[in-house]
Formats: C-alpha cells, structure tokens, sequence
C-alpha cells in the first residue's frame, strides 16, 4: 500500500474536516442569497462531491425537492459519518454523468475541477444537466489568494494537492466554454476560492 502524503493525512483530520464543512456552509449561504430565495420545488445537483456535506444541508432547504450528491467514490461519504444524511447519494463519474440531462436547476462543484486533466469536458458535462435556464457553479482555488501563494513557494507535493489555481478570467473563459454566462462570480474561505455561477441559455 502506497505511503500517504502529509496533505492527504491531513485532509484526514477533524480540523480539516471542520475547516471544510465550514467553507461549505458559506457555499450553501451563497446560492441561498443568489437562487433559492422565493424559489419553490429546486432541484440541485453537486457533482465530485466528496464527503456531499454541502448537498445535506442543501437537502433541507424549503425551495429544495431534490439534492443529489454524486462522485465516483463512498470513500469520503462513509468517513463523514455524516446523521441522517438528507441528499440522495448517487455513484457517478462526473465526466458520464448518469442522470437525466437537461433536468436540474443548479449543478455545481467546488475544489474538483482543479484536480482534472480536461476542465473544459468536466463543466461542460455539468452544463449538460442542467435545464435551459438553469444554473452552474464552479469553485476552484484563486491564483491571487492563499492558495495561489501556497503553490508558488512550496514544493511539488503540495502543488500536486492543490491542482490548478485560476485567476477570475481564466475561470471565466472556462465557464464561457460551456456556454454559460456569468451572472455572479465571488470568492470565498478567506480567498482560497473563486467561484462563478453561471445561466445556461434558456433557447
């Protein structure tokens, strides 16, 4: 069995854990205040979810009927231990999504699309689920915050970890791509992460 990096025991721990459910808290306060006031009957999709925390408390709000949870792996769902988990948890590789396309009213993802080869092929498989009209939110590490920082001067572990950090525009240009356009874009967890939500055309 191959010996764990330090940032992967790290990701392990309960402060991290608590660093982590904390930034998703604020992304479930951002699409609170930007989409699902007023709305009835959401249905919201995150995709490389992880632990799926953020779609739980998704789960329990008012204007949301169905909050999926997918990634191609338990293995961070199980460590959570996550009570009375509310989302529906579904096993899916993000790039074949197993769902019916052009069916959701917000798909989103933070801190993945990062980490992959083709971005590009990533949101646009995002894009593809959702309704015309409908929303798609990208979170990745910010080039000029901490993170960005944190890659310029450390090591090539820590820079595998971290994956690639986007300015605004280049996250702009990737939304772009998809065929998305840019209603609110934000940074969030102190900086570490920008974030767009963008509108898929209506026609």
């Amino acid at each position: 069995m191959a010996k764990r990096s330090w940032f992967e025991r790290l990701e392990a721990t309960q402060t991290y854990q608590r660093l982590r459910y904390s930034m998703n808290r604020e992304l479930v306060g951002f699409f609170k205040n930007s989409l699902l006031n007023g709305r009835k009957s959401l249905r919201v999709a995150e995709v490389a979810c992880g632990s799926g925390y953020a779609s739980h408390l998704l789960a329990q709000e008012i204007s949301v009927a169905l909050s999926i949870a997918s990634d191609i792996s338990l293995e961070d769902h199980r460590q959570a231990k996550i009570d009375s988990y509310k989302a529906v948890f579904v096993l899916m590789d993000m790039f074949r999504p197993s769902m019916i396309p052009g069916s959701m009213d917000l798909v989103w993802n933070s801190s993945s699309i990062e980490e992959v080869e083709k971005p590009e092929e990533a949101v646009a498989a995002m894009a593809w689920l959702a309704k015309p009209g409908g929303s798609v939110f990208v979170g990745v590490p910010y080039k000029y915050g901490p993170a960005g920082w944190l890659r310029w001067f450390s090591g090539s572990s820590a820079r595998t970890w971290l994956g690639r950090v986007y300015s605004r525009a280049e996250l702009r240009r990737l939304m772009e791509s998809a065929g998305l356009k840019i209603e609110v874009e934000m940074r969030y967890f102190g900086s570490v992460f920008i974030g767009a939500l963008g509108r898929k055309p209506a026609g």
